[in-house]
Order: C-alpha cells, then structure tokens, then sequence
C-alpha cells in the first residue's frame, strides 16, 4: 500500500532527556506550546521567562540579559493606555502598577538566570526573521503593543543578521554553562500577516541561520518541527481555525515525535504514567466530601509515592499535599 503522507525521518538524538533533566523553552507560541506539555508531564522547565519572543534579536537580548548582570529599571517600561509596558518583554509583563511590572520582570530574570546555569537542555524556536525596529533608536522590539505602526520600521533580518544573532545567543549561552545543549527549532506556524510569500521568506531565512549554527557549533542540533507540520501534517485537520496553529491534535504529534527523539523508550513510558496520573489530579470531584472521594484520593497518594519511588527525579509534592489535604478535610466532615 503507497505511503498516505510523507514521512519526516529523525535520527535518535545524543542528547537525552529523563525525569532528572532541567529544560528551558524560549521563543515563539510553539516554544510556549511545548514546554507546557514537558511541565504538565511534571519535568522541570522554565518557558519564556520574559513571555513569548518571535524574532532572533529579541531573543537574544533575552540571552543578553540572562547572562550577565543586567536588571530591569522603570525607564525600560512605558505608558500607553493606561498601562506600563516593555519593548523587552512580551504584553504579559505589562502592569497598571509600574513598580509591580519592575519587581515581576526582575523576578522572573532572577529565577531563569539561575535556572540557566544548571539547565542540561535549551529549546530555542524561532517564530520569524522579521524584526520591528523603534525608530526612535533604532531598537528593536519585542513586542509593538499594539502601538501606532508609524512608531515601528519592520525588515527582514538578512541570513547573515540571523545567523550573527544565533551565533551570539548560543556562545553566550555555552561561555555560563558548558555542559548545556542547544536544540535549535522553527515554529511551525505560519505568519500570514506577514504574507504568504513573505512568510516563506521568513522561514527560509531562519531555517538557513540555524544550519549554520548546527554545522559550526557541537552543541548545537535542530528539531524539525517546521517540517513535520508542512510535510506529515499538512492537512488542514492538523490546524486550528485560524488556519495557521497547529491543532492540540498536531501539538501532541510532534511532543510524541520530540520525545521519542530524546528520550528513551523507558522514559517515554514514564511519560505515559506520569500523564496518566496527571488525569486524576484534574479530575473534577462530583462529591467532594463524600467516602468516595477519600477512598479516591488515598488512592492517588499511595500511587503518587509509587511513581516518585519507580522514576528517578520526579517530584510530586504538589499533588501529594492535594490529596492528603483532601483526606484531612474528609476526616473532618464524616
């Protein structure tokens, strides 16, 4: 029978992950995407620590920023709207209070810059080579907030540019930690505001930058989820609404495919467990006081100490003192 899609093959990564591994996803909705399903499958993660970064330059000022000793002051927010805003940060740094925005940005720098220094793997995918510069200096932007566009010049970072910047994120990024991995990939949604054919340009560009950095640096390697969304999932059942998101349907897929290419076959049943039992903590209680309830969650503890006992590096502290403050209010009430 003839082959119904076309097939992505990945070669199985040297790079491993297990329940011991400290991850860190930066960039584009995607990188958002997949390291919240890495953290609801309880492994230690970071993602985006100042929100979601599109372009190569914005996300090494991020690097920039975590690698050194950079903070954040007042002056790099502004007004407008009635709120305070960053061209450093993403829209979900934005405060009514400018003071809260200040302490919350610093905050997070604070926890990722020391999370960096221990993370085993750094997931970094690009969104788009098109960059918005403030033309009042020249910076480029994060995000415009939804200012006036006539504030904003937007260009098409050449190869080179992208490259540069890559080559930067990852040096800085390796001159801290040595022993980190860099896993390079592109989101897989399309920018169509950008135009089709601009889109194209777009991704062309980055594909090309990240080439160059897997070829020149060892620690560096690329995921193709770019590719499995155009090749293996490009109907259009694979999409949200909107015609350019990956469905929860094709986000699994890929998870499914990144796990498979860095963990091993022992770890991904892990995965499965662990996904399993994440069920039951999200489960809704129908009667939350009832003896059923109790009997449920003393169920759920015995088994959440089961698989911290089975699977090295898990935690479940949360969902333990969940269950157990369950069975103390139940103990209480009957």
């Amino acid at each position: 029978m003839a082959n119904l899609f076309t097939e992505v093959k990945i070669p199985k990564s040297p790079t491993v992950i297990n329940y011991n591994s400290r991850l860190m996803f930066v960039g584009s909705c995607f990188a958002d995407n997949i390291g919240s399903m890495f953290s609801d499958n309880k492994f230690r993660c970071i993602i985006n620590p100042l929100g979601t970064l599109y372009n190569p330059l914005s996300i090494k000022m991020l690097f920039d920023i975590l690698t050194s000793d950079r903070i954040i002051f007042e002056q790099d927010f502004f007004y407008y709207r009635n709120i305070y805003s960053s061209y450093l940060m993403h829209g979900d740094y934005s405060d009514a209070d400018l003071n809260k925005a200040v302490s919350r940005a610093n905050k997070s720098i604070e926890t990722a810059r020391n999370f960096l220094k221990d993370t085993d793997i750094v997931f970094i995918t690009l969104g788009t080579a098109f960059v918005y510069y403030l033309n009042q200096n020249g910076m480029p932007v994060a995000n415009c907030h939804k200012q006036p566009s006539n504030l904003f010049t937007r260009k098409l970072l050449t190869v080179n540019q992208s490259t540069e910047a890559l080559q930067d994120i990852c040096n800085s990024i390796s001159k801290i930690n040595p022993k980190i991995k860099i896993v390079l990939t592109v989101s897989p949604i399309r920018h169509i505001a950008d135009g089709a054919i601009e889109n194209s340009l777009s991704k062309s560009t980055l594909l090309l930058s990240v080439n160059n950095e897997v070829k020149s640096l060892n620690n560096v390697e690329y995921f193709p989820s770019y590719e499995i969304m155009i090749d293996e999932l490009r109907d259009y059942r694979f999409y949200e609404t909107n015609l350019t998101h990956p469905s929860s349907t094709a986000r699994e897929i890929i998870f499914d495919k990144i796990t498979s290419t860095f963990c091993t076959s022992a770890v991904t049943d892990y995965i499965k467990k662990v996904s399993n039992f994440m069920k039951s903590v999200n489960h809704k209680l129908l009667s939350p006081d009832s003896v059923e309830t109790k009997s449920f969650a003393e169920n759920q503890l015995n088994r959440a100490i089961q698989l911290e006992n089975e699977i090295d590096g898990l935690e479940l502290t949360n969902e333990k003192q969940y269950f157990k403050e369950i069975i103390n209010r139940i103990k209480v009430t009957i």
